[in-house]
């Protein structure tokens, strides 16, 4: 018999072959598909001569479709959704709990609301109204301006249509799946439920409420644009800015209480930073990108359209607080980048002693340098939620003040008339509606660029990798569908070869760890499981500490126990993975050296067949940061140890 292993990839797409150490797709079989049709379903494949080796591909769910590069409009929404599981560990107070998940569920409310009037704003009142009026000699009785405005509405309300049906088109092919599993029975998502819930990925209902809630208020923000239409017909403006301003103020006082509610300045674990509020920050960000993207387009529309400066709405009064909030991140990710930079440290390493010509037997003092600059920036990375929230608190800081120099009872577009604001202005059309265009490409050229792609999925596969409880807009969430058919894959394992091996390489050590936690005891009794570059500490535990802080990890761990053990590899130089639990089971994490240090011919055994592309490095040649984990020896050593156990199970090694 031969214990199975499972292997399940990381970021950037399915690998394919790759994901077996095989260079050549022949000699891969397909085992099993996915739910889904054409590209959008998972995929299980085999070796063609070890059988027992597999992978599971769920690549497909979050990259190669054509309209990727679109879900940059829903970016905000998937923003908030995932502000909604950044509260603290659920050992908190039931009061306090429901507090952050109602304010969360308010912020996006009032976020939906005002991504719709910025989009009447545009379509309604500047090229509908304002520049059909221009057209005709400021006459609002023209059938020009009326069929203008009439067109706005109807685009607007077109795109208020398309954020439902899609909404409502990706929940059947998602979330959907898992209420067909259970046979339609519904359980109620509970107030403290996690990962070791069976139901954790099963609550389709409350997506479904979220969406008729959200629906609603569409049609009641939209029928507030009617009513300001028709009671400011024959005015500058339709008033539409007053609608935003009131949103926005709301918006600004929920973020604030959702900050003091949220602010948490006990860490997770020793050597864990403690980023707080983390769930306001999380909110600010999508307010942040939605109305500083929205309002550099209405700046650039209405200049376009040569729409007249005092014309302009209270909508654009806070333009310049958008601009210098770009700019303070721009200078705090200079200055982060450059102090982790100057972190690293790499004097440990031997020098080398060989010629250029000959095998290197240590590192250069470029090569050195190189390799302390990787360390520094995965410690800085490690603390990219520290970030997060300094960028959030910088927004925060700039509109209050802003506002607050504004508050007079004058006309909101006074200073734009300003001559020492016209620079501003400028940069603004640029730079704001370049952010969103410019992240449009990036997307788009990642399907095409594999090293792009994978810079490009850290993003998407996180903010993605949540169920949509808090916004039925976000981007649809893989995991509702992945983590089930993963479990489904193990069980199975366990039960035709008598034991598996799991292979979790970055977010697929997140995936094993959500598919895990659920397993009953006489399952995991039977699974071993193996991560390397992982997360689930340095980021998924900092940011959503309930689901993978310390505690669910400990969990974890000790649930694994009953079983062969979990065993998980690091790098100092992977930005991306690090020690889970290193301090309460330091036996469990094993740092590698990076680069290489010595080749070390593995034995192999029926559990690890080595291939090509899955030789050891040479030493002293390479950074390998986040990749290329199944080419280092003690990667091989730790397979072959638990499959020994899983078929020997009452011997020690």
């Amino acid at each position: 018999m031969s214990i199975r292993q499972l292997r399940i990839h990381g970021v950037g797409g399915f690998p394919g072959p790759e994901l077996l150490g095989l260079a050549d797709s022949t000699e891969a079989v397909v085992v099993e598909r996915g739910s889904g049709q054409g590209r959008d379903r998972s995929t299980l494949i085999a070796r063609r001569d070890q059988r027992h080796i597999t992978g599971y591909g769920w690549g497909h769910l979050t990259s190669g479709s054509p309209l990727q590069p679109l879900w940059v409009l829903l970016l905000p929404f998937s923003l908030i959704n995932t502000a909604g599981w950044a509260h603290h560990p659920t050992s908190e107070t039931s009061a306090r709990l429901r507090a952050i998940r109602g304010l969360v569920h308010l912020s996006a409310g009032l976020l939906t609301s005002s991504y719709l009037v910025w989009v009447a704003i545009i379509f309604v009142d500047y090229l509908g109204y304002q520049a059909t009026a221009q057209l005709t000699g400021n006459n609002p009785g023209s059938p020009v301006v009326i069929l203008g405005t009439t067109g706005g509405i109807l685009l607007t309300t077109a795109v208020m249509a398309a954020l439902i049906l899609v909404a409502g088109n990706t929940r059947r092919r998602y979330e959907a799946k898992g209420h067909r599993r259970n046979n339609g029975s519904y359980q109620a998502w509970g107030l403290r439920e996690d990962f070791s819930a069976p139901s954790f990925f099963d609550h389709d209902r409350s997506m479904l409420i979220r969406l008729r809630w959200h629906s609603l208020i569409l049609v009641g923000t939209l029928a507030a644009v009617l009513v300001s239409v028709l009671f400011n017909w024959g005015e500058a403006t339709l008033g539409l800015g007053q609608i935003f301003i009131l949103l926005g103020l709301m918006q600004f006082l929920v973020i604030l209480l959702l900050g003091c509610v949220s602010w948490r300045t006990r860490g997770q674990g020793p050597g864990i930073p403690r980023p707080p509020a983390m769930p306001a920050a999380a909110v600010t960000l999508a307010v942040a990108l939605t109305n500083g993207v929205f309002s550099g387009f209405a700046l650039l529309t209405a200049q376009v359209a040569g729409i007249e400066w005092e014309h302009w709405g209270q909508e654009l009064a806070l333009i310049e607080s958008f601009v210098i909030t770009t700019g303070v991140w721009a200078v705090l990710l200079t200055g982060w980048l450059l102090f982790w930079c100057s972190r690293g440290r790499a004097q440990e390493l031997p020098e080398r002693t060989t010629a250029e010509e000959q095998t290197p037997d240590g590192v250069s003092p470029r090569f050195r340098r190189r390799i302390a600059i990787r360390r520094g920036l995965a410690q800085g990375a490690h603390r990219a939620s520290v970030l997060l929230v300094l960028f959030a608190a910088t927004f925060l800081i700039s509109g209050i003040a802003a506002g607050a120099l504004r508050f007079e009872p004058v006309s909101a577009t006074d200073w734009l008339q300003a001559p020492q604001q016209g620079v501003l202005v400028g940069i603004a059309m640029v730079v704001l509606p370049g952010l969103a265009v410019a992240s449009m490409a990036l997307i788009y050229l990642s399907t095409t660029r594999r090293t792009l792609r994978r810079t490009v999925a850290i993003i998407w596969d996180v903010l993605t990798f949540w169920p949509r409880r808090f916004h039925p807009f976000a981007v649809r969430p893989y995991s509702e569908r992945v983590v089930p058919e993963f479990q489904e894959h193990i069980r199975k394992a366990v039960q035709e070869a008598g034991g598996v091996v799991v292979s979790a390489h970055s977010q697929g050590s997140v995936i094993a760890f959500a598919s895990l936690a659920p397993l009953p005891e006489e399952v995991v009794q039977r699974v071993a499981l193996v991560t390397y570059g992982s997360p689930v500490s340095t980021l998924y535990g900092q940011i959503f500490p309930a689901y993978c802080g310390s505690g669910a990890v400990r969990d974890l761990h000790q649930h694994l126990g009953t079983g062969p053990g979990w065993k998980n590899l690091y790098r100092l130089t992977d930005a991306i993975g690090g020690p889970v639990i290193q301090q309460m089971d330091p036996t469990m994490d094993q740092e590698l050296p990076d680069p290489a240090e010595e080749t070390v011919s593995g034995g192999g055994s029926q559990a690890e067949v080595r291939t090509e592309l899955e030789a050891p490095r040479q030493p002293w040649s390479e950074i390998a940061g986040h990749g290329d984990y199944r080419r280092e020896e003690a990667y091989h050593q730790a397979v072959e140890e638990f499959a020994d156990k899983l078929l020997n199970p009452g011997t020690e090694n």
